[in-house]
């Protein structure tokens, strides 16, 4: 830039900041200069003062015009100083004006105290540090500041002076000058410069920049030199060995004195006398340096190593050690680490040096006849051992193998296993149709086969897996006795039999609830003692209509209480009480009941007795359960008195009272520490001319009490002209009175709210005076509220609700919901009704059902029950007879979780007859054991975790977590070879958080996915940390297109197989990390893979789709979807993402319940219930003759399913002939997607189930949208359409659903609205369809 240049920017200066008005004088003589503005920052600075600063600064650079800038010319920098120095901008930083001003110009303001003693030794050590300043330039720092410095400065400014530093100082308003004289450099006249404020520095802008001009064009100051003090040479001294090895060690040592340019390290391997042989070797090393490894050295062998130091004309001294190298390393932690019956899996440590190998042998002499050797490769770290006798010892020894040799042998004893049967075998909790069955687990046993057999010689057994130990029989008949018989499995091998009998119990339910003794905050509670119960749980919470007044508790109690008594309980509270019996970790049925707490009460009676000029007696009647009583009075604006009585003392006198003054008087009943409702009545003291009062009126009482009335009664007062009757609402509201005859006794009060307290008064009148009155309350009696509502009748998918009918009704309001959801459906019925029939509920959930008596437009008291759908007697299972030679059959249980919410809607209904349900009862083959095959037989839960924010280690572990898995990694591209080095460390930094690897922790697989997904390893491949992490620095980039939903699909098939190590009970997670859009569509599978219960976390790098990463991974309770601006950025997401990856949210998500978990509490309803659908359940086994099934389909991830819906990925076959499941996941006539087949099924068709759901939000306009088909679970409704044996129907689905096809039913989802009764539209749609038929049952 140009003269013409800079003066034009001094211009735009001069014109934003006004207050910088004078112009420095133009520098054009010199030829090189470093010079530094050194600025205050702190808080006395402040931000308008520092910006006047800059332009300052600014000012001052642009006046040195027409020179060179930069190395060769004049530099310029800034340096901030606060409570710590900062170089904003060094010397060396720019090469031009501009880009200084332009520097200068974006200098933030930070604050803090003033340090001016560290900024100026910061000045001597980084600003103008060897590195940075130049010999022949002259070294200038202008110093700006306004204060006094907050710690010394004589030394820095003495340093500053002896390099050769000019320092100018400009001090602004509070700024010491003798502090500034001590460091400017002298004269001191000439260097210190004075400013009465910030705002007017350019008063001085003329004098600094000429001074700084010529101090710039003069030579530069010199540098005071220290005289250099001799010192004696000394040579390396303190040599040290460490990290020795068998080939290889560390020497150490002091450094040597003097120049030296260097050492010399002589290496000579001793013979076995101690005297030199010929060889040896020489090693050079640099002067700097103080340590040296020697590699190259031969294992157990004696060295003596010298060291000379090396100067530039002689070797100077030496120093000597001897030492002698370790013998090759043994193989180290070689361990039995599993006993079989017929083998040995042995393991040890792999050695971190080069191996040629292992050799493993069992001696000759250990097992005459027997011998055994084998030569492993060097990258081996376990190895079986088969084809030995079961409970037998042996010695096996192993040594490695190196280049140099071989190592020292090591040995260890194993023995196998003996063929052992179940020790510790007990079976208890009886209850009418389960037991329990404990044992303690046979170490080495690969599973184990539990049956039972009733006493009519009917057998079924189910095979466990080995990490079983407990296990629920379920099915059972009440009063039997069962032989219940266990043997372990190893391998093809079966152990022997262990049995024990039990008889299960005739009844397990309680009988007969109670509640008695019911106060304001007690209440006691009894029941029947139910015969084997080894506790019973109690759980109680306010009614919906009074949430809020207390929070729901429960307690478990021991088996032998029958009585308990609540205590602190909320008064004027309805609460619905469930008892569930308890048999061991078990819960059996439980009983429900609702009660109400007695509102606290109020004082009645309440009148003055008489009164006088200066007091006045006042006397109440007792209130049951009152500690004490509270009376409180004032006159006028009077601040009020209060005086605290026990509860037997019902009157009272108010003494030292002004005459003829009205005072308020107020009375409470205390119970313990919560006061009752208040009351008051007026009284005027007598005047001091009064010769006679006016009598109160005495005996008042109600003697009649209804729903909108009262009738108070009194005795007739001598002398009274008449009695004024008031009254008003007890908690407020406008009162009212009536003045009645002298002759009068009684009075009827009308038109009063139904269940409704007020305050009464009555007194006497004579003329128009007025006596004391009487203060009486009373409640208006409640609605008639509906009795003996219960629900009988109950099937699993429905249940009929009854109560005595409720005279002078117009009609009832019904209403009923799941217990976990908010939503809340309706009816309303005629006066006829007293029984409802409700359909489409859940089998296994707990309703909350309520009623309440209509009275035109005014609602009746309601009323409650809590109710759980499972029918009378246990679920019925529909089978068909088999032939005497069929073989025996096979069945796998599954357990769902799925909660639907119900619409709220409200219709009104008029009294039908309700048919009766046709109870089905099943068919048992005779002499046939049924065989149930299971992994698992513990029932999902909910888990829910408070999080506390703490601030933990800098580094989380997961040491509790257990998961599988998968990390899908985008090798597309677009990503390059380098940036997928640093996505590989960033999985491998995450694989570092989990401390146990391996089917007892956390399994990893890796998948990498462009065109086409390939596997890098699978869940089961590694079994320990350290082979993952090797394997995980091993993965290797492809390249291609980004075809990500064609890669979720396949994890979802390929990687998450038992086959393949995914286990069941543990929590399954998808990693997809990717930078870009992908190619293909991932909405289905990304669906999918919620469905079967798979967490998805998303990692977007750089231009990573945001949009399609939140359709990928759908909103959860923890965050689920991070994103990396860059690769290089991996770090900073990298600890919330562990946070997340192993919180409990996660892993809880679809975490298996263990026995103990299996409660229905009043506000959490528990997992649903298991009903059966059909003779086969969603996954069944092929069978002829006995041999086994082949199993086909199982194994993989189950759908989080309603009972009767049906896993996608599975085809099974059945006992006749094939039997294949109608399975369809997707959405109607969409074009680009592909759906998973639907295929045939053979059988009698039963009939329909169709769920809708409203979602007018979401009407498809395209088919983008059309192919997302959102399952709306949580707001969908039901219908069951049963054929009753009709002929089956052709079926066709309307465009637009979401469909689920299995064997039992079909559940359709609606996505877009139709207002013309979704129940009668969906059954005639379906009826009269043309795609599929769907059976159930076999057929030849």
């Amino acid at each position: 830039m140009g003269c013409s240049s800079v003066w034009i920017l001094l211009l735009s200066l001069s014109l934003s900041h006004q207050s910088v008005t004078a112009q420095a004088e133009a520098c054009k003589t010199v030829v090189q200069a470093d010079i530094v503005f050194l600025v205050d920052e702190s808080w006395s600075v402040g931000q308008t003062s520092f910006s006047r600063v800059k332009d300052f600064i600014s000012i001052i650079i642009s006046s040195f015009q027409g020179m060179v800038f930069g190395t060769e010319g004049v530099r310029f920098g800034v340096t901030v100083f606060g409570d710590v120095p900062k170089m904003r901008i060094a010397l060396t930083d720019y090469s031009s004006q501009e880009e200084v001003l332009r520097a200068v110009r974006d200098l933030p303001y930070v604050g803090g105290s003033r340090r001016m003693g560290d900024a100026l030794q910061f000045l001597v050590d980084s600003v103008f540090s060897p590195v940075i300043s130049r010999d022949h330039a002259p070294k200038i720092v202008v110093m700006i500041t306004n204060g006094r410095s907050g710690d010394l400065v004589d030394a820095a400014a003495k340093a500053v002076a002896d390099n050769g530093i000019s320092l100018f100082v400009v001090g602004v308003r509070g700024a010491d000058e003798a502090e500034l004289r001590r460091i400017v450099s002298e004269p001191h006249e000439e260097h210190l410069l004075r400013g009465a404020d910030y705002s007017v520095l350019e008063t001085i802008l003329p004098k600094l920049s000429r001074r700084v001009c010529f101090t710039a064009s003069e030579p530069p100051l010199p540098v005071k030199m220290s005289q250099p003090v001799e010192k004696r040479v000394v040579g390396p001294r303190d040599l040290q060995v460490s990290e020795l090895a068998h080939s290889s060690l560390r020497l150490t040592w002091g450094q040597a004195t003097g120049g030296v340019t260097g050492y010399r390290l002589l290496i000579y391997p001793l013979s076995s006398s101690g005297s030199l042989p010929l060889q040896q070797r020489q090693v050079d090393v640099k002067a700097d340096v103080n340590t040296a490894v020697v590699s190259e050295l031969s294992p157990k062998t004696d060295y003596s190593l010298t060291l000379y130091a090396v100067y530039s004309s002689l070797i100077g001294d030496s120093a000597t050690i001897t030492v002698q190298t370790t013998p090759l390393p043994q193989v180290s932690n070689f361990r039995v680490i599993e006993e079989g019956l017929y083998s040995l899996r042995l393991g040890w440590t792999t050695s971190l040096g080069k191996l040629n190998g292992f050799k493993i042998f069992i001696p000759r002499s250990d097992r005459p006849g027997f011998a055994y050797e084998n030569l492993l490769p060097g990258d081996k770290y376990s190895h079986v051992i088969d084809s030995l006798e079961d409970d037998k010892k042996y010695t096996i020894s192993i040594y490695a193998i190196y280049p140099q040799g071989p190592s020292e042998t090591v040995s260890i004893v194993g023995k196998t296993l003996k063929l052992v049967r179940v020790q510790k075998f007990l079976v208890q909790n009886a209850t009418t149709d389960t037991v329990q069955a404990r044992w303690a687990s046979v170490k080495g046993a690969t599973g184990y086969r539990l049956t039972w057999e009733s006493p009519d010689g009917h057998i079924e057994n189910i095979n466990l897996g080995d990490n079983f130990n407990f296990y629920m029989i379920q099915g059972l008949h009440s009063a039997s006795e069962y032989t219940i018989t266990i043997n372990p499995i190893f391998g093809d091998v079966e152990g022997p039999i262990t049995s024990t009998k039990l008889k299960t119990l005739e009844s397990s339910a309680v009988q007969t609830l109670k509640v008695s003794a019911v106060s304001t905050s007690t209440a006691v509670i009894s029941w029947n003692s139910v015969p084997g119960a080894t506790g019973y749980r109690l759980a109680w919470g306010p009614t919906p209509e009074f949430v809020g007044r207390d929070r729901p508790k429960q307690l478990a109690l021991n088996g032998s209480t029958t009585e308990y008594q609540m205590r602190n309980v909320a008064h004027d509270t309805e609460y619905v009480l469930s008892l569930y019996v308890l048999f061991g970790s078990a819960v059996g049925p439980g009983i429900s009941a609702t009660f109400r707490t007695s509102p606290l009460g109020y004082v009645s009676n309440f009148k003055v007795s008489s009164y006088t000029r200066t007091s006045i007696d006042m006397d109440w009647s007792p209130i049951v359960g009152a500690t004490e009583y509270k009376l409180s009075w004032n006159t006028g604006d009077g601040s009020p008195q209060s005086h605290y009585l026990d509860r037997t003392v019902l009157t009272h006198r108010i003494e030292d009272l002004n005459p003829q003054s009205i005072y308020t008087i107020r009375i409470c009943a205390v119970y313990g520490n919560s006061e009752g409702p208040e009351i008051s009545l007026s009284q005027l003291t007598a005047a001091v001319s009064d010769s006679q009062q006016i009598q109160a009126v005495r005996e008042v009482k109600v003697v009649d009490i209804g729903v909108n009335a009262f009738t108070l009664s009194w005795k007739k007062t001598q002398g009274a002209s008449g009695y004024k009757i008031s009254w008003t609402p007890f908690m407020g509201g406008d009162e009212k009175s009536h003045v009645v005859s002298p002759s009068s006794t009684t009075f009827n009060i009308d038109n009063l709210r139904a269940s409704a307290a007020y305050k009464i008064q009555i007194s006497s009148m004579v003329g128009r005076r007025e006596g004391s009155p009487v203060l009486l309350t009373a409640r208006t009696l409640d609605l008639p509220k509906v009795n003996d509502f219960a629900a009988l009748n109950t099937t699993d998918s429905s249940t009929v609700l009854n109560w005595t009918h409720v005279a002078e009704v117009s009609g009832y309001l019904l209403s009923w919901r799941h217990i976990s959801v908010l939503e809340t459906k309706t009816e309303t019925l005629g006066p006829g009704f007293n029984s409802y029939k409700i359909n489409h509920l859940f089998y296994g959930r707990t309703y909350i059902f309520t009623i309440r008596p209509l009275y035109g437009e005014v609602e009746g008291p309601i009323s409650t029950v809590y109710h759980k759908i499972l029918g009378e007697d246990p679920p019925a299972v529909i089978v068909q007879a088999l032939p005497a030679t069929a073989p025996p059959r096979i069945t796998t249980a599954s357990i769902s979780d799925t909660t639907v919410a119900r619409t709220a809607s409200r219709t009104t209904r008029h009294a039908i007859a309700v048919p009766p349900t046709k109870p089905i009862t099943p068919k048992k083959p005779p002499g046939q054991p049924r065989v149930t095959e299971a992994k698992s037989e513990v029932p999902l839960h909910h888990l829910t975790t408070l999080h506390a924010e703490t601030t933990g280690p800098p580094r989380p572990t997961c040491g509790k977590a257990k998961a599988d898995i998968v990390f899908l990694v985008d090798e597309s591209s677009s990503i390059g070879a380098n940036n997928f080095i640093k996505m590989k460390d960033f999985i491998f930094r995450v694989a570092t958080y989990f401390p146990i690897m391996g089917p007892q922790g956390t399994q990893i697989a890796v998948v990498h996915y462009s065109d086409e997904p390939r596997i890098e390893f699978r869940l089961n491949d590694f079994k320990d940390r350290n082979s993952v992490l090797r394997a995980l620095r091993g993965l290797r980039y492809g390249g291609g297109n980004t075809k990500t939903g064609k890669g979720i699909s396949y994890v979802l098939q390929e990687l998450f197989q038992e086959s393949l190590g995914m286990r069941q009970d543990v929590a399954h997670v998808l990693v997809l990390i990717t930078d870009g859009r992908a190619q293909d569509n991932v909405v289905p599978p990304s669906r999918i893979a919620r469905a079967l219960g798979v967490s998805v976390l998303a990692v977007g790098v750089s231009n990573a789709d945001m949009e399609e990463l939140n359709k990928i991974a759908a909103p959860t309770s923890y965050k689920n979807i991070f994103y990396s601006p860059t690769f290089d950025d991996f770090p900073s997401i990298e600890r919330e993402f562990i946070n997340i990856m192993c919180s409990e949210e996660l892993l809880s998500e679809f975490k298996l319940n263990d026995e103990s978990a299996q409660l229905d509490t009043p506000t959490e309803d528990p997992a649903e219930l298991l009903k059966p659908q059909g003779p086969c359940s969603s996954q069944c086994m092929k069978g002829q003759k006995g041999e086994r099934g082949d199993g086909s389909g199982l194994g993989g991830l189950r759908f989080r399913q309603s009972p009767g819906q049906f896993d996608p990925f599975t085809s099974t076959k059945g006992e006749m002939g094939e039997r294949e499941l109608m399975v369809y996941l997707g959405c109607q006539d969409d074009q680009g997607e592909l759906d998973h087949p639907v295929l045939p099924a053979n059988g009698e068709l039963k009939g329909y189930q169709v769920i809708w759901v409203y979602l007018e939000p979401l009407v498809q306009r395209d088919r983008e949208e059309r192919e997302e088909c959102p399952v709306m679970s949580s707001q969908a409704q039901t219908q069951i359409t049963f054929l009753e044996g009709k002929e089956s129907q052709d079926l066709r689905v309307p465009r637009g659903l979401l469909v689920y096809q299995g064997s039992m039913d079909l559940l359709a989802v609606l996505a877009s609205p139709d207002q013309r009764g979704h129940q009668e539209y969906l059954s005639r749609e379906i009826l009269v369809s043309r795609v599929r038929k769907v059976y159930v049952g076999n057929r030849e």
